[in-house]
């Protein structure tokens, strides 16, 4: 990460810390305390060393005085250090906090594509391994860089006061750790980077091998999945070692660099106090300040540690937060139409983010208001892009898509989801109840709204018999239920909305057979006053379509009736002898 890069990612944390400037001040005033507390610590101990060695014996009120004056010091750094602590966890939490819902707002707001090209443990990391050491640097370096410079300041200046030629002495120290730690910069920087990064690809692994168990068990993929999470374990262990060598090698060498100024103050100090040039309580001072500084000095060099991760994870966080939408929503949209003129493909073209082929092309396609098209084809022929382009989940490369003649890129999108409904093929059930799934798409829906939904969707015998009906949690992904109780429910979650234009994508696929044709008749209930969007592999749920469209390789090949299309004898009556709904023509 180059320091241009550095800098920008300081003043986009900055722009975070801006609104909390007043706490902030609070903090930076208890450290200039605390500073000062520790000053005065060793400033009290010339007094203290001089009554307690003073010809004659200690003057006993004196020493009274100055004991006195110990715990009390060390009272008032006990109430400053714990508010100094809290004030720091809160701006660290609160900051975070700040951002972490700025990424998962952001997240929320991003087209389709960026999942598609993004591995969801990589996101996953940047959520939580990078959060935590951004939170790191945030609650801890302006604690050292403030507090621990301050107390080096004051300590020097305590250096300075006692006895200003021996105090040059320490000075040396500062130009050798800033040397030090140059040096070292540059090597946690990369070596913290590239950890994260790693850490991105763990994650995702363990994700990818969890939500495929099944299949990962049913190919003895065991070892394999095994062996590929051991080969990236192995390299994230390697570069987290790059880190901490780095990191363990900062303290001992600082600990050397005062091993040898300790060593010229008690020499120095030995000679000055036997020519009668400083007292003993001078050179005890002395060496208070320098132990007083060797915490703070320590403290710095970790700091450059805890800011260069802070800053590579920075820097992956931003970047995820400069993800540009690619569906760009209009500045003035307009309303959903009433869809009475119906919905038109006009010559509309696409593929995917980082595919070459194209999915559609030069697909024109009327839809009548009130019409139920099913759409057909063999796999990869388009039929989900088609629908994928109609929830505005992409735009088309070419052509365009209108309602009633209006445009989808000049309708909101909320607007336009909000008047569809949709059961998918692959069913996604969140970690809540019956109600809360089937509520998802409806705010506010009453609990009778969600039966009647249910029982269109033959899905209120079976959740009848649940333990707790509505209220019965449904874990992670809905694994407490059946693949078919799934789709039902998705299907429930559709009906609740009363969407104008409903678009099922094998609706029925993980229904069996009985289940499959009481959902088929629900669901031919609700088509009279809906326009009907269907795919389905299954020829034998699109027979009753007012219209079967025929797609192959990303174009309409033929469209029609049942009847219509089984006379013509073309792609339609291909597949359906294939799957052996009527026997092969002799």
């Amino acid at each position: 990460m180059s320091a241009a890069a550095d800098r920008a990612s300081i003043r986009r944390v900055l722009g975070y810390v801006r609104p909390h400037r007043g706490r902030l001040a609070q903090a930076c005033l208890v450290m200039i305390v605390v500073a000062a507390l520790n000053g005065a610590m060793v400033k009290i101990l010339d007094p203290v060393t001089s009554s307690l060695f003073a010809a004659g014996g200690a003057d006993p009120a004196r020493l009274m005085r100055v004991a006195l004056m110990i715990p009390g010091l060390f009272f008032l750094m006990l109430i400053s250090k714990y508010t100094l602590a809290y004030l720091m966890s809160w701006l660290g939490q609160k900051i975070t906090q700040e951002i972490r819902e700025d990424l998962f707002t952001h997240l929320h707001r991003l087209s389709m594509d960026f999942f598609w090209k993004s591995k969801g443990g990589e996101v996953m990391a940047k959520l939580t391994n990078d959060m935590t050491a951004l939170q790191s640097a945030l609650q801890f370096a302006p604690l050292y860089a403030v507090r621990d410079s301050l107390t080096i300041v004051v300590v020097l200046a305590v250096m300075v006061w006692t006895n200003p030629k021996f105090a040059l002495i320490a000075l040396l120290a500062i130009p050798m750790a800033g040397g030090v730690l140059g040096v070292l910069g540059r090597k946690l920087r990369a070596a913290g980077r590239r950890g994260q990064e790693v850490m991105g690809e763990i994650y995702h692994r363990f994700q990818e091998s969890l939500q495929g168990m099944l299949v990962v068990k049913s190919f003895n993929f065991e070892e394999g999945s095994i062996a590929k999470f051991r080969k990236e374990n192995d390299e994230f262990f390697h570069q987290m070692m790059r880190y901490f060598r780095a990191t363990a090698l900062s303290g001992p060498l600082m600990e050397f660099l005062g091993s040898l100024i300790i060593a010229a103050i008690v020499y120095l100090g030995g000679r000055q106090i036997g020519a009668g040039t400083m007292t003993a309580g001078q050179f005890s001072v002395f060496l208070g300040c320098f132990f007083m500084a060797y915490g703070p000095i320590k403290n710095l060099a970790q700091m450059n540690a805890t800011i260069q991760l802070g800053l590579a994870s920075a820097e992956r966080i931003f970047s995820v937060l400069d993800e540009v939408p690619t569906v760009v929503e209009p500045k003035d949209p307009k309303p959903f139409p009433a869809l009475t003129r119906g919905i038109r493909f006009e010559r509309v073209s696409f593929k995917y983010p980082s595919r070459d082929t194209w999915a559609l092309r030069e697909v024109t396609l009327d839809i009548r208001p009130g019409e139920v098209v099913a759409l057909a084809g063999p796999s990869g022929s388009g039929k989900t892009t088609l629908v994928h382009l109609l929830l505005r989940l992409f735009d088309p490369v070419e052509g365009r898509i209108t309602i009633d003649g209006v445009d989808l890129r000049e309708m909101s999108s909320h607007d336009l989801r909000e008047r569809l409904g949709l059961v998918s093929q692959e069913t996604i059930l969140f970690n809540d109840t019956v109600f809360g799934n089937v509520a998802v798409g409806k705010p506010g829906a009453t609990r009778e709204e969600v039966a009647r939904a249910l029982e269109t969707a033959d899905a209120a015998d079976f959740v009848g018999q649940m333990a707790k009906g509505l209220d019965t949690p449904l874990g992670d992904r809905g694994a407490r239920l059946s693949g078919g109780q799934r789709q039902r429910l998705a299907i429930a979650r559709a009906v609740l909305k009363d969407p104008k234009l409903l678009i099922l994508d094998e609706a029925t696929s993980n229904l069996d057979t009985a289940s499959e044709h009481a959902v088929q008749s629900a669901m031919e209930r609700l088509y009279p006053g809906r326009t009907v969007v269907m795919i389905a592999h299954r020829l034998s749920t699109v027979q009753k379509a007012d219209r079967i469209v025929v797609m192959r390789s990303g174009r309409v090949e033929e469209a029609g009736t049942h009847a219509e299309l089984l006379e013509r004898n073309g792609v339609y009556a291909t597949l359906r002898r294939y799957q052996q709904l009527e026997a092969p023509a002799a």
